[in-house]
């Protein structure tokens, strides 16, 4: 009954596709590009001989982040092993389509029935991975037919029609299709044992912390130490929008005859205008690419070292992180927080705005008092004083380190599950 209903709305879809995309550029991108950018492949596809295919599918560049730990751990371990990645959405796709680890790199086709049996008899997969909520109900029971073992890693709770009687019958009969589902939380855990599931369940954490672990064991190189720079604290402000920026600069001011503190700002998007604002802002402060062009004496008669950094280049906060005391996160005054895997793999106390909905880790660690919310100037203030006790930092550091190391190897355990039998 549910695969008939689904299949109706999805009837009901293909009717009114041409409307559809003319209303939504997205969807219009995707559906006009879709089967040329499986023409391009074909011969690829065509030529993989008998070599073992995993297919790994994402919805997009987010969820894709936690894919990459496995697909690059499959490489290393199984070279000759053929990758198979797939997109749903246009920016997932443009932004990963020269990902080097994968051999081919694909829209999914849309899920209509026929869709779903063309490319699973085309791609031949001996394994699929689905990455979070992504569950295609005709994919899925075409993978089932196949007798091929399909796997959703990094399983969440979906938040989106979460409240309708529908969708929580449909997710229950889709996600009974899988294999196995590895979820990343005790939450998630408890919200999938709650559904009286067929498939087994295993908690087996995101991912990203293997990567982060990985990088910040080897991080890129910096054209300055830690030891090069001035004051009581070094917060690095990473990911920042221009909320932040004005409670960042407020509180500076304010703590200009108690603390010193040397700000290292990592704007979101590095454009000229926002870092013109936050030269305006902060007079005593020296552009990255500026001290990358002075040589040794230069840098130190030019007082770098004292100055507050701006950094108008992409790519270097992990790295970035390695030098600080304290991390503010951007996005908490936005539409959500950016990633704090990377100031924990460090294992810095976390600072930022209010909207922390869309991170279950920032919520793990604001309940462990390892990561705080502050609302305007006054907080920051008092709580960065706080954090100048080396004792009290040192204590919320250990939390912070607790996490993480909690959270490292699910890759390797996922994978030896995924591949035991070779």
């Amino acid at each position: 009954m549910i695969r008939i209903a689904y299949n109706f709305l999805l009837s009901l879809l293909w009717l009114v596709k041409p409307i559809l995309m003319v209303l939504n550029p997205k969807f219009a991108k995707r559906e006009s590009e879709w089967l040329k950018v499986l023409k391009n492949n074909f011969e690829k596809i065509e030529n993989k001989g008998t070599r073992k295919t995993i297919w790994i599918h994402s919805a997009s560049m987010g969820e894709f982040e936690q894919a990459k730990p496995l697909i690059e751990a499959i490489k290393i371990r199984y070279p000759q092993f053929f990758v198979l990645v797939t997109f749903f959405s246009p920016s997932g796709y443009e932004n990963q389509k020269n990902y080097p680890y994968a051999d081919v790199i694909l829209y999914l086709p849309f899920d209509f029935w026929w869709n779903s049996k063309k490319f699973i008899n085309l791609v031949k997969p001996n394994i699929a991975i689905f990455i979070k909520y992504e569950f295609w109900l005709n994919f899925l029971v075409c993978l089932h037919k196949n007798n091929v073992p399909t796997y959703l890693v990094a399983a969440t709770e979906p938040f989106r029609f979460r409240n309708s009687i529908f969708y929580s019958f449909f997710l229950k009969y889709a996600l009974n299709y899988f294999t196995k589902i590895f979820v990343m939380d005790e939450k998630d855990l408890k919200f999938f044992s709650g559904l009286n599931l067929k498939v087994p369940l295993a908690l087996e954490f995101d991912t990203r912390f293997d990567r982060v672990y990985s990088k910040v064991q080897n991080p890129d190189p910096l054209p300055f130490k830690k030891e090069d720079l001035s004051g009581d604290l070094v917060l690095v402000a990473g990911s920042v929008w221009e909320p932040d920026l004005e409670l960042i600069f407020k509180a500076k001011e304010d703590l200009m005859s108690e603390l010193e503190l040397k700000i290292i700002y990592v704007p979101h998007e590095p454009t000229e205008r926002i870092i013109e604002y936050i030269e305006k802002n902060d007079k005593n402060s020296i552009r990255y690419s500026k001290i990358l062009s002075l040589n040794h004496l230069e840098r130190a008669e030019s007082f770098f070292f004292e100055r507050n950094i701006i950094v108008d280049k992409i790519g270097l906060l992990l790295s970035l992180y390695s030098l600080a005391d304290v991390a503010y996160v951007g996005g908490g005054f936005g539409k959500g927080l950016h990633s704090i895997i990377e100031p924990a793999g460090y294992f810095l106390p976390i600072i930022c705005g209010g909207n922390i909905s869309n991170s279950k880790d920032a919520i793990n660690l604001y309940e462990i008092g390892a990561l705080f919310v502050v609302n305007n100037p006054i907080e920051l203030v008092k709580l960065l004083k706080e954090l100048k006790n080396p004792e009290y930092l040192l204590e919320v550091s250990n939390k912070v380190k607790d996490y993480f190391f909690k959270r490292v190897g699910s890759t390797q355990r996922i994978l030896n599950e995924l591949l035991m039998k070779d």
